[in-house]
């Protein structure tokens, strides 16, 4: 059994540490961009249509699909975080996990019923949210990816809380780096990763903003 001064001690070492103000300020800017960018992911359509495609939530039923394209050396080497070899159990972490989490809103991109790639946005905290995709294999070249991106983004900026956008690719990448400038995007920087996958390789980073006239 404690003695009294035992208890008073593990009470003291268990309070929480008061924030100074500085510490305060930086918590609730925090707090603060967090909420901002849970209002932009909520205030995306669930649904979106072009008239060759249909963006929608990635579901259950598309993970044949997806594994069966995302498997493909040529699409991973191109992407920082897509698994490679991708397998069944990465495509149902992908729907079931990564799809729900708060700083991501993929949609499937869907061409006649079938799943054929993916397009989104990632929220990081104090950055502007960031666009990725990539599309099948089979579907490139027929100005598939341009249509989609193209589609989200205007979907984004009508909600009028996408004030700038973000986008990188790999240098040697001229696909992806075509497809961000026919969209609008500005190159803005070069640089080599650090880390992950492509630690070593050039990327360059691109910017978007909202269109003065909305």
């Amino acid at each position: 059994m404690m003695k009294q001064h035992e208890t008073d001690e593990v009470v003291v070492r268990r309070r929480p540490r008061l924030m100074g103000p500085a510490a305060q300020a930086r918590a609730l800017a925090e707090a603060t961009a967090r909420l901002a960018s849970r209002r932009q992911r909520d205030a995306l359509p669930l649904r979106i249509e072009t008239p060759r495609l249909v963006l929608r939530a990635p579901i259950r039923g598309d993970v044949p699909d997806l594994v069966r394209l995302a498997d493909n050396r040529a699409i991973a080497s191109k992407l920082s975080r897509l698994p490679s070899p991708y397998t069944r159990a990465d495509g149902i972490g992908f729907v079931e996990i990564v799809a729900q989490r708060p700083d991501e809103r993929p949609y499937a991109i869907v061409l006649n019923d079938g799943f054929i790639g993916i397009v989104g946005f990632s929220f990081h905290t104090g950055e502007p949210p960031e666009l990725g995709y990539w599309l099948g294999e089979p579907h490139w070249g027929k100005g598939i990816m341009s249509e989609a991106a193209r589609a989200l983004l205007e979907a984004a900026f009508a909600t009028r809380l996408f004030p700038l956008l973000r986008a990188r690719a790999l240098k040697t990448n001229l696909g992806s780096r075509k497809v961000l400038e026919k969209a609008g995007f500005v190159l803005v920087r070069e640089d080599v990763e650090a880390i992950g996958d492509r630690a070593g390789e050039e990327t360059v980073h691109y910017r978007l903003e909202a269109p003065k006239w909305r």
